[in-house]
This record gives structure tokens, sequence and C-alpha cells, in this order.
């Protein structure tokens, strides 16, 4: 007999605090960004554009929601002939939350698909695999930066809609286990299940 999977996060009380305690901790460090941070990240930013260095472009590139369409197409295709349930509803919730987060991206101003592609991807990957969260974290970071840096987008900027992004897999897990109870994603299972 098979057990239900664990509730999700956003119904859970310790689950909700961690959501809201990471959105009021993000309050810091976006107005500090604000009042003293933007311009000199942004001198570094066009320092960089003017160096003409290739390496941020292909980053911006791994940030958009383009590359983690391909991706997740490619994923689930291979998950779903291997017969790979949990992997295929995992690349299936990536694939709604890049939706998520091309809908951030047009309530925010439309030009940061890296930061909330990037987040989203990032809190996905954490949740399915919660060992590779700083993997996650950092690749985030890092296509976030190259799109700041080739769009000249502020920091601040970045930050909220990386933000943002990461909420859409929270909520996107809640409404998949308020529809099908026995049918989300297991967090943490192993690749093969």
């Amino acid at each position: 007999m098979t057990s239900l999977p664990e509730r999700a996060i956003l119904e859970a009380g310790i689950g909700r605090v961690a959501v809201l305690g990471v959105a009021a901790g993000a309050v810091l460090p976006y107005a500090i960004l604000v009042r003293f941070g933007d311009q000199r990240v942004a001198g570094w930013a066009d320092a960089h554009r003017v160096a003409g260095d290739r390496t941020w472009e292909w980053l911006a590139f791994l940030g958009s929601p383009v590359a983690w369409s391909i991706a997740c197409i490619l994923g689930f295709g291979v998950a779903a002939g291997l017969v790979w349930q949990n992997t295929a509803r995992w690349i299936g919730l990536m694939a709604i939350c890049v939706v998520w987060a091309g809908l951030v991206n047009i309530a925010v101003g439309g030009a940061a698909a890296g930061a909330a592609t990037a987040g989203a991807m990032a809190c996905a990957i954490g949740l399915w695999q919660p060992r590779a969260w700083p993997f996650a974290a950092a690749l985030a970071v890092l296509v976030a930066t190259g799109r700041m840096v080739t769009l000249g987008l502020p920091a601040s900027h970045m930050l909220a809609t990386g933000l943002l992004g990461a909420l859409g897999p929270l909520v996107v897990e809640f409404a998949w286990h308020t529809v099908d109870p026995a049918g989300p994603p297991r967090r943490g299972a192993p690749m093969r299940s």
C-alpha cells in the first residue's frame, strides 16, 4: 500500500512561516540595494558590458524562458520514455513555473526574464532535490547577474523579480496538492521514482 505524499509547503504552518520570513527578510536587502547598491552594481555591470565578455550573454540565455522551455520539453520526454513518473511530474511543474515567471515578468515590466525564470527554477529544483539547493541558488544568481549585465537592469529589480519568480513553484505545488492530493510530485524522491 502506497502512502499519500507529504503536504504542500503552503499547506503546512511551518512552510507558511518560512515563506513569510523570506519575504520579510528580503525587504532589507532590497531597500539597501535601492538606496546604496544599485549605482555601484550598475557601474560594475557597465564595465563588464563595455569589456565585451560573452560569458554574461550565455548566462543570460540560460536564464531565459526559451532555454528552460527547451530543457523541460526534452527532460519530460526522457522521463516519460523511461517511466520515471516523479521526475516527469517535477519537470511538468517546472514547465508550469516558466509560465508563472513570464507572468511575473509582464507584471514587473517585462524585461527581467532571467531573474524571474531563474528564481522559479531554483526554487523548483530545491524542492525536488533539497540537497541540490546550493547549486540551484548559485545558478539563479549567475544567470540573473548575466541578465542584469546584458540588459543593464538595476540589481534591485533583479532581486524583486527573482523572489517573485521563486514563489511560483510553491503556488503551483500547493495548487497541485489541492486538486490531486495523491498525485503531486514527491519532494526528495529518487530520480528514477
